[in-house]
C-alpha cells in the first residue's frame, strides 16, 4: 500500500506522530500494538496491565490492543466492555471498540466477541483483502495471529517493535511532565522511609510497606500499581530481589527501597538506603558512599553526545576506588516502561540524546553470608545543557 498523507494530529498527541512516523520510516501501513506501553503511548490511554479478574475471564487477551495507521496517525483502540468508559476518557485515538467480557445476566463468550470486535476494526481499517503492511507485536498471541493469516491473509505481517522503539527512543515534553509528577510520588515514598527510619524499630518491613504505599496513594488520590523491593539488615547484602517478608526491623538494620510506581502510565524508579533507629556503622557508610558517588559520577556523564557506556565505565572507576567491584548494570531509560532501553551498560554504546530519561542505580553488596550492602538510584534528565536531576529526596546516609 502507498500512502502519501501527512499526519494531521491533535496537539496533545505527539507521542502518535512520532509512532506514524516511525512506522512510514519502515514502511509498516497499520501496527496492531498488543503490549501496554505500546498501546499506552501511541493511544494515550493507560493501558492495563495483566493482572487483575478481567484479564481471567477475557482468557489472558492483552486488555488493551491499539490499531495504528502510519499515514495519518488515526487509530482504533480495543478493550474489554469493563475499560471502555476509561478508554473513551483517556484515549487520543478517535475509535474505541470494546467487547464483550463477564455478563452478569446472560452467558457472554469473550473470545468470540473479541475476534469479532477485531474483524471489524480491521475491515473498518480497509484491511479486508488488502496486501497492506501490518506491523505486530512478537508477543501476539496466537489467537490474533491465526485470525490474521486465515482471515486476512492479503496482509504482510512485520515486526512493528523496533518502530515503536525508534519512536519512544527520546521523550516527548508531555512525556517528561508525566515522568515528573511519576519521579514526586517515588520521591513521597523515599521522603516517608527517612522518617520511619527514626520510628520503625521494633516493628515489621511489612509495617513499613504499608506506610510507604499510603504515601504514595495519598500523594495521587487513587490505588497504584507499584514494583520494586525493600529488604532489611542481612538481606540488604544481596543482589536478589524481595518485598518484605515479615521481618522485625532492630536497631541498626539497614532498610534499602527500590521502588517503581506507575502513575498514568508512565514509570518512576528509585533506590535509597537508611538506617534504623541508629547512627550508620562506618561499614553502612563506606558501601553508601561508594553507592551514591557511582551514581553521581554516572550521572555527571549523560551528556548529549556521549555514550551509555560512558556511564558504566564511570561507575566502574568510582567502586573500585573505593574497593569493590561491579555488580551489575549501571541503569536504564523509564518511560511507559519502567526498563527500556538504551541502558547504562558497558555493551551499550548508543549514543546519549537530550530528551532521555534514565534511572542510574549502581550498587555494591557483601554476598551471601555478608550484612551490607546498599543501591543508589535517582532520575536524570538529558537536556542540551547537561543532566537535570529529577529524583528530590535526600539521600539516607
Amino acid at each position: 500500500m502507498s500512502v502519501t498523507t501527512e499526519p494531521a494530529l491533535p496537539p496533545l498527541a505527539e507521542e502518535r506522530a512520532r509512532a506514524a512516523a516511525s512506522l512510514r520510516e519502515r514502511g509498516i501501513d497499520f501496527a496492531l500494538l498488543s503490549t501496554p506501553p505500546n498501546v499506552t503511548y501511541a493511544s494515550g490511554f493507560e493501558a492495563p496491565l495483566l493482572l487483575g479478574p478481567i484479564v481471567e475471564i477475557v482468557g489472558w487477551i492483552p486488555p488493551a490492543l491499539a490499531l495504528l495507521a502510519g499515514a495519518d496517525g488515526s487509530g482504533w483502540l480495543i478493550v474489554p466492555d469493563a475499560y471502555a468508559a476509561g478508554a473513551q476518557a483517556g484515549s487520543w485515538l478517535e475509535h474505541v471498540e470494546s467487547y464483550g467480557s463477564l455478563g452478569h445476566f446472560e452467558p457472554v463468550d469473550p473470545l468470540a466477541s473479541f475476534c469479532e470486535t477485531l474483524r471489524s476494526v480491521l475491515r473498518a481499517a480497509g484491511l479486508a483483502g488488502s496486501p497492506a503492511v501490518l506491523g505486530v507485536e512478537p508477543t501476539l498471541p496466537a489467537l490474533v495471529q491465526g485470525l490474521l493469516e486465515e482471515e486476512f491473509p492479503a496482509l504482510e505481517l512485520r515486526d512493528a517493535s523496533p518502530a515503536l522503539e525508534a519512536a519512544r527512543w527520546t521523550k516527548t515534553p508531555r512525556e517528561i511532565e508525566l515522568l515528573r509528577a511519576a519521579i514526586r510520588v517515588a520521591d513521597a515514598a523515599q521522603n516517608r522511609l527517612r522518617e520511619l527510619a527514626v520510628t520503625a524499630v521494633g516493628t515489621s518491613d511489612v509495617d513499613v510497606w504499608i506506610e510507604l504505599m499510603r504515601a504514595m496513594e495519598l500523594q495521587v488520590g487513587r490505588h497504584l500499581i507499584v514494583t520494586g523491593e525493600l529488604v532489611t539488615g542481612p538481606r540488604t547484602s544481596r543482589i536478589a530481589p524481595g518485598g518484605p517478608v515479615g521481618r522485625r526491623i532492630d536497631p541498626g538494620d539497614a532498610g534499602l527501597l527500590d521502588i517503581s510506581p506507575r502513575v498514568d502510565g508512565y514509570w518512576a524508579d528509585c533506590t535509597n538506603v537508611v538506617v534504623f533507629g541508629a547512627e550508620p556503622s562506618d561499614e553502612q557508610r563506606r558501601y553508601f558512599a561508594a553507592a551514591r558517588e557511582s551514581c553521581e559520577a554516572a550521572a555527571d556523564t549523560l551528556r548529549p553526545g556521549a555514550r551509555c557506556s560512558d556511564a558504566a565505565e564511570a561507575v566502574r572507576v568510582t567502586l573500585e576506588r573505593h574497593g569493590f567491584p561491579v555488580a551489575h548494570y549501571t541503569g536504564h531509560q523509564l518511560g511507559t516502561s519502567v526498563n527500556e532501553r538504551p541502558r547504562l551498560a558497558t555493551y551499550d554504546d548508543s549514543i546519549v540524546e537530550p530528551g532521555m530519561v534514565f534511572a542510574i542505580e549502581p550498587g555494591v553488596y557483601a554476598g551471601e553470608g555478608g550484612t551490607v550492602g546498599a543501591r543508589a538510584e535517582k532520575v536524570v534528565l538529558v537536556t542540551e545543557r547537561g543532566p537535570e536531576l529529577l529524583s528530590r529526596f535526600e539521600w539516607g546516609i
